[in-house]
């Protein structure tokens, strides 16, 4: 499994030593595109050092959340379903890892901060990702052969592979119409239905069209992976990985799947969801109604009427929670209520009644000259 023969090879990612890096602040120049970090004792000493006799000796008897991939050792994720796991200790893992008939378990986004307190008290944090941004630290214990199932994730993402070797298959976040993303509002949502190694191109034709790169990251080396680019993950050996997500900046992923997540109920609810997931402007300024109308405003300078408003009624339902603009904020709610349901169908609204929406959110978030 080390080719897609239905799609066009576009090359494989670039590769580069650690130490060139940098910041990955937002706005750096290196969240565009993925590339394989070599040298990975540059980024950070920890990690390296989890290997299996490691973490036998240190949370052997750990007992997490195991899984078992397909026959064919696909992972496949279907809406509404969860996979069904069972507790497994970190030692049986590496056990029947050991036994060529044994099971070929997978531990997958196993939450270090908060379910391996003795690993925790040793991380340190990768040299250039801001430490502040960081809301996720995974360990990955993986099988020979398995595979996830092709999919994005809304963070930036720091993959340093321990020990192993893993095969990512990528695609440009531009893709997402041809890679047939899961219903909006579900847990496949980031999920594509498109099975790479055996595409269905007359249920998918647009899938025809794409172009993959492909990244092998050995133990020592990272892959930096910035959000929403697409990414189906194969294990060569058994694989123990640790990752690091943060949150991305809006103006870093201006992309379909950053527009598609606009969308989102959760998000049109309440802003919460998604300045937990992303930085929206200063984050100094602590003003995220504020930053959110701005974006809405660039959002639709180019063109992204449907994400544009969107975005502008989450900021309305979020200022109807604020004694100071509640009555504005439904007043206004309840006047576009025609913009509201336009969201549910195809196509980009027309402008005109998305700039007059724009300019009651701004003018809501505004007072006395300065913003809310």
């Amino acid at each position: 499994m080390t080719e897609l023969p239905a799609f066009s090879f576009a090359g494989h990612v670039d590769r580069r030593p650690a130490g060139e890096l940098g910041s990955l602040a937002a706005g750096s120049p290196a969240l565009k595109e993925p590339v394989v970090l070599t040298e990975g004792h540059r980024l950070m000493e920890e990690v390296w050092r989890w290997t299996p006799e490691f973490l036998r000796e240190t949370v052997g008897g750990e007992r997490l959340r195991a899984t078992l991939p397909g026959d064919d050792g696909k992972f496949r994720y279907e809406p509404g379903r969860a996979l069904d796991s069972q507790p497994l200790s970190v030692a049986r893992f590496f056990d029947d890892m050991a036994d060529p008939g044994g099971p070929r378990w997978c531990l997958q986004q196993v939450a270090v901060e908060s379910e391996l307190p003795e690993l925790a008290a040793r991380l340190d944090y990768p040299a250039g990702v801001p430490r502040e941004l960081i809301n996720a630290v995974n360990l990955w214990l993986a099988a020979p052969g398995t595979v996830t199932p092709l999919h994005y994730d809304d963070t930036h993402n720091l993959f340093a592979q321990v020990s192993g070797t893993k095969t990512f298959y990528l695609f440009p976040p531009e893709s997402l119409d041809a890679l047939y993303p899961g219903p909006l509002n579900t847990g496949a949502q980031h999920l594509s239905m498109v099975d790479l190694f055996d595409p269905d191109l007359t249920r998918h034709p647009l899938a025809a069209r794409v172009s993959y790169r492909k990244a092998t990251v050995n133990a020592g080396e990272a892959l930096l992976l910035p959000a929403f680019w697409w990414h189906q993950v194969a294990s060569q050996d058994v694989a123990i990985s640790v990752n690091f997500w943060w949150r991305a900046h809006a103006m870093d992923c201006l992309c379909p799947g950053f527009m598609r997540q606009l969308l989102s109920t959760a998000v049109q609810e309440d802003l919460a969801a998604l300045t937990h997931t992303f930085e929206l402007g200063d984050a100094d300024a602590k003003n995220p109604m504020a930053d959110a109308a701005d974006l809405a405003q660039l959002l639709a300078d180019i063109g992204e009427y449907r994400a544009a408003t969107a975005l502008s009624l989450s900021v309305l339902r979020t200022a109807g929670r604020e004694p100071r603009t509640s009555r504005s904020a439904s007043e206004v709610l309840t006047a576009s209520a025609d913009l509201a349901a336009a969201l549910g169908r195809e196509g980009q609204p027309p402008p005109e009644p998305v700039w007059r929406l724009i300019d009651d959110v701004m003018a809501i978030t505004s007072a006395n000259g300065e913003r809310v």
